[in-house]
């Protein structure tokens, strides 16, 4: 059973993406750690990250969630140097780049990795788990731990609405997105997409009333529905897919 080293800064970890990273590579049966970057801590990389990247028996390979928190400062010349080390230490090891974004990318590719795969790729788990060459599994109904989204409900104490409810994926990108209500609660809701153009419309069956977004919901991009009530139920996620996710929000009247 491996070590996988993640690498990532603090600050996009703080709705659990990275845990759930984790939790998702764990479940293949490697082990995982992590490796925050603090904010003013730089001089830490230099410290420890040679302690577990250039060793075989500590680090069967390594993960970069590059941001542009994770890639700031200096940050990309001191990973460069320690993973250039690391790679004259020891034979080849899979050292895979997560870009959030192109730009990410552009930076990330300064450092010697071997495989990049962007955050909100629909086929993140298949690549990574080629990449680390284990078996991710699927995301199964019941499974349980932490879950694959950030769902966030507000009060709102001034204007017409009472809630905003934000919700996006940690992996993978949601295209199109989905929200809806039951039909009949549409009057008291009243919810409106607040961030990203959408359409509004009735399921074939008339079981919810539907907004659908025109732009992808991603990691590095949320969704916020601004509400005037709290519904009963609500349904969010990737329209058309197995893991939309039903939520009960209230008892019903």
């Amino acid at each position: 059973m491996g070590f996988v080293w993640i690498t990532f800064a603090t600050e996009n970890n703080i709705d659990g993406d990275i845990d759930y990273l984790a939790q998702e590579i764990s479940r293949s049966g490697l082990r995982t750690r992590l490796h925050p970057l603090f904010p003013g801590e730089d001089d830490k990389i230099d410290r420890l990250m040679p302690a577990f990247l250039g060793r075989p028996d500590q680090c069967d390979a390594w993960i970069l969630y590059a941001s542009a928190e994770s890639l700031g400062g200096d940050r990309i010349d001191k990973l460069r140097r320690v993973v250039e080390h690391a790679e004259a230490q020891r034979a080849g090891f899979p050292r895979i780049g997560l870009p959030t974004n192109a730009d990410t990318l552009a930076k990330a590719e300064q450092i010697s990795l071997s495989s990049r795969i962007f955050v909100d790729d629909p086929e993140w788990r298949g690549r990574l788990s080629a990449a680390l060459g284990a078996d991710l599994p699927g995301v199964a109904s019941n499974q349980t731990g932490l879950p694959p989204y950030v769902a966030k409900l507000q009060p709102l104490e001034k204007g017409p609405f009472r809630y905003t409810f934000e919700f996006r994926p940690k992996m993978k990108r949601w295209d199109p997105v989905l929200f809806a209500i039951l039909p009949e609660e549409r009057s008291l809701v009243a919810p409106e997409i607040q961030n990203h153009p959408y359409e509004e419309g009735f399921s074939d069956d008339a079981e919810w009333y539907f907004l659908r977004g025109q732009v992808p919901a991603t990691p590095q991009n949320s969704y916020v529905v601004a509400m005037k009530g709290l519904p009963t139920r609500l349904a969010f996620g990737q329209e058309g897919a197995d893991e939309v996710v039903v939520l009960n929000m209230r008892p019903p009247n």
